[in-house]
C-alpha cells in the first residue's frame, strides 16, 4: 500500500574503491566523469569524493583510508568487496516519523510471513568538506533477521536501501560540478541481479521500502522512484541466463550491478553505463 507520503528520492548510489582509485581516479572515471572531492567521514575509517548530477542524485566513491584493515573493523561496510554495495533514498519529512512509516509499510507488506525484514533507528553521522564545511545527517538502515542472518541474529540485506536525511542543509552535502563529459544528467536505472527464486518477493519489499505503489513486470521486476530535482528513475530486477549469474544470484540473493543514466540534450554518449570494474 502507499501512504500519504510521496514516494521517495533516489538519494545516492556508494561504490567502494581501493583507496589508491579514490586518489587517483582511473582513466575512465576522470574522462567521463567531473569527480568532487568530499572529505572524511566523521568516524575517521573513511572517505569519499563524489560524482553528482543535474537531477540531485550522486555516486559517492568511498574508499577504506590506506586499505586498513582496522578502518573496516567493525564497519557497516567492512565485508564489503569493491564495486557498487549500498544505495540510499531520502524524502521530505524528518527521519523519526518516516523510520515509523518506513517500519509499518514494510511490516504491512511482509503479511503474514515471518516478518523478517525491517528497519533499525537512526543513527547520526556526518563528515567535514575539504573546505571546512561541517555535514551532519541521519541513516535509517535495513535489517534481516532470520535463517540468513549471521551469527549475531540480525544483518543488512542488500535487497533494501537504507535511508539518508540531512540535519545540515542537503545542498551542503550534494555539492559539486555538474556538467560531465559523458553527458549524463541523471540516474536513469539501479539495475540488480536477483535470485530468481526471491524477485518478485524483494520487488514487494523494495516498493514498500520507498513508497511505490508502481511496480511493473516484463523481463524481469521494475520499481519506479523519484529523483529529487529530476526526471523519475527505475530500480530494475533481473534474472541471469548464465550459470555463472545465477550461482552468483543464488550465493548473494541481491547484487548491485549496474547503473544507467538520463542524457542531456547535447554531446555525451547514450551508451555509457557504469559499472564496477570501471572499463579500461
Amino acid at each position: 500500500m502507499a501512504s500519504d507520503q510521496e514516494v521517495a528520492l533516489l538519494d545516492h548510489i556508494i561504490v567502494l574503491v581501493p583507496h589508491a582509485e579514490l586518489k587517483d581516479p582511473p582513466k575512465w572515471l576522470a574522462d567521463n566523469f567531473n569527480i568532487t572531492n568530499g572529505g572524511k567521514h566523521a568516524d575517521g575509517k573513511t572517505e569519499n569524493k563524489l560524482i553528482v548530477f543535474k537531477d540531485g542524485t550522486y555516486i559517492e566513491l568511498i574508499s577504506f583510508i590506506n586499505d586498513l584493515p582496522e578502518n573496516r573493523a567493525d564497519h557497516w561496510w567492512g565485508s564489503k568487496a569493491y564495486g557498487i554495495i549500498d544505495w540510499a533514498f531520502t524524502n521530505q519529512i524528518d527521519y523519526k516519523s518516516n523510520y515509523e512509516a518506513l517500519v509499518s509499510r514494510l511490516s504491512d507488506a511482509q503479511g503474514d510471513s515471518s516478518g523478517a525484514y525491517s528497519y533499525a533507528p537512526p543513527q547520526t553521522g556526518g563528515r567535514i568538506r575539504p573546505d571546512g564545511v561541517k555535514l551532519e545527517w541521519a541513516v535509517t538502515f535495513p535489517t534481516h533477521e532470520g535463517e540468513e542472518a549471521n551469527n549475531t541474529g540480525t544483518t543488512r540485506p542488500p535487497n533494501l536501501p537504507f535511508y539518508c536525511h540531512d540535519i545540515t542543509p542537503r545542498e551542503n552535502r550534494v555539492n559539486g560540478g555538474t556538467e560531465h563529459p559523458c553527458g549524463a544528467v541523471g540516474i536513469r536505472e539501479v539495475l540488480a541481479l536477483v535470485d530468481d527464486a526471491r524477485i518478485g518477493e524483494f520487488g514487494c519489499y523494495i516498493g514498500a521500502a520507498v513508497n511505490s505503489e508502481d511496480v511493473g513486470q516484463v523481463s524481469g521486476i521494475s520499481v519506479e522512484v523519484r529523483t529529487p530535482h529530476g526526471a523519475p528513475g527505475v530500480v530494475n530486477l533481473t534474472t541471469s541466463t548464465t550459470d555463472a549469474g545465477r550461482e552468483e544470484a543464488r550465493q548473494y540473493k541481491f547484487v548491485l550491478k549496474e547503473l544507467k543514466f538520463h542524457f542531456g540534450s547535447t554531446g555525451g554518449s547514450t551508451e555509457i553505463t557504469f559499472s564496477y570494474p570501471f572499463p579500461g
